[in-house]
């Protein structure tokens, strides 16, 4: 008899989307009394029918009003089902009114239900209910509860969100990749900035951006370290700023890199590894961990051009790029050959920051450049050298020259002193000698 009742409603099913509203829920719920058989095992005729019932179009939000009675594992299972099979604002507008009215009267119990669905399929209506409600605790509530989904399971419905064109769930996906502060969503918004689009889309690039600034404090130090490798110039721009504020010093050799051969994001990789040496996190010195993993890509670079590259960087318009260069140099296996540059920079360049790289440069290297450049410097007029330079210098020559060789620098500097006054007193007197002819 059983059989015979459950065979007569499968062949009335068809008819139902011509059903009016009250006739539906009648049939819905005769269908829900019979779902369980006498084992209490979901029957898979009555589920059949059930499930052809809940995806008729127009007739969703009657459905839902029959599940709420539901228990909860039955609830779950026809959530999963319309939400993952239906579409259109229709079907987004009923899906917001129900679930706004299933807060108001069971709010504990909504939220259980949609925080154990985590099913990627589904994930997109409820993204399509967060853009279009105008409940802002709504809003919030949902997006806690997307949160709370594995990662892995948002990486594909927030990527589809960035891709729509949709501005607001753009700005969504953008919002979620951020607050999750984990790789996949992370990685997938990566994409979107390299080549952001879209209505406002210098609105939805700079809400990128802050979003990953904000997610890279839960980001992956291999994360980071593949933005740095990125193909894009902005996603490498956008690595080097992350391993400065996460003082990343595995970056150490990617920024090397990026000094050495991107000419696009070379000054801002290399003013963080200044940035890095001042907090103590790289010395340009080969018992330093940093400083090897430097003279590592050196020494495995092919040696020609390395050194042309290296010459040309010295004369780099960025300062940090040249300082950089100069500390680098230290680490260059005979490195001869740029000495004579390195020794120019210390006598003409006026930043003082890459004057004295080059001066401690010279000083490790070659005594007597250092030398004769100290004494260069040390002959020009008071108030030519920046008092740093002054001081760096006073404090090399005490650490590095021997009493003899200070003797040697000291006797020179006069020498070149009492030139200089010479050369002086004779232009002067040239000019007086014009004067006179004159008068």
């Amino acid at each position: 008899m059983n059989g015979g009742f459950l065979t007569d409603k499968v062949r009335h099913v068809r008819p139902a989307a011509r059903m009016d509203n009250e006739t539906y829920r009648i049939r819905v719920e005769d269908l829900f009394r019979d779902l369980r058989n006498e084992s209490g095992e979901w029957d898979p005729a009555v589920l059949e029918q059930l499930e052809e019932l809940a995806l008729l179009p127009r007739k969703t939000r009657y459905f839902f009003r029959v599940l709420n009675d539901q228990p909860l594992d039955v609830q779950a299972h026809f959530y999963r089902l319309i939400l993952s099979r239906l579409q259109g604002k229709d079907f987004y507008a009923d899906l917001e009114r129900h679930i706004r009215h299933r807060f108001y009267e069971a709010r504990e119990e909504i939220k259980e239900l949609l925080g154990s669905l985590g099913d990627a399929r589904l994930v997109p209506a409820l993204m399509h209910v967060i853009a279009l409600t105008e409940e802002g605790w709504l809003a919030g509530e949902l997006i806690r509860i997307v949160l709370s989904y594995d990662p892995e399971v948002l990486r594909k419905p927030v990527d589809e969100s960035l891709q729509s064109g949709d501005y607001l769930l753009q700005c969504l996906g953008i919002y979620l990749a951020g607050k999750s502060k984990s790789d996949p969503l992370l990685e997938v918004l990566g994409r979107f900035y390299r080549r952001p689009f879209g209505d406002k889309v210098d609105r939805l690039e700079r809400k990128a951006y802050d979003a990953l600034m904000e997610g890279i404090e839960g980001a992956s130090d291999g994360l980071l370290l593949r933005w740095l490798r990125d193909s894009s110039a902005r996603v490498r721009e956008l690595g080097i700023v992350a391993v400065a504020r996460r003082r990343l010093k595995a970056a150490v050799g990617d920024l090397v890199r990026l000094v050495l051969v991107d000419a696009k994001t070379r000054s801002r990789a290399a003013q963080t590894l200044l940035d890095f040496e001042e907090e103590g996190l790289l010395e340009f010195s080969a018992e330093d961990e940093g400083g090897r993993a430097v003279k590592e890509i050196l020494v495995s670079a092919k040696r020609d051009p390395l050194l042309n590259t290296l010459k040309d960087l010295i004369r780099e318009e960025s300062g940090a790029v040249r300082e950089v260069t100069l500390k680098m140099v230290r680490l260059v296996p005979a490195p001869d050959r740029l000495l004579g540059a390195v020794a120019r920079v210390a006598v003409e360049d006026r930043l003082r920051g890459v004057q004295l790289a080059a001066l401690q440069t010279l000083a490790r290297l070659d005594r007597e450049r250092f030398m004769d450049a100290a004494a260069e410097i040390m002959t020009e007029a008071a108030g030519t050298v920046h008092p740093e330079v002054a001081e760096g210098l006073e404090a090399l020559t005490a650490g590095t020259l021997t009493e003899e060789e200070r003797k040697r620098l000291a006797a020179e500097v006069e020498r070149r002193r009492k030139k200089r006054e010479e050369a002086l007193d004779k232009f002067a007197g040239t000019i007086e000698s014009w004067r006179h002819d004159l008068e």
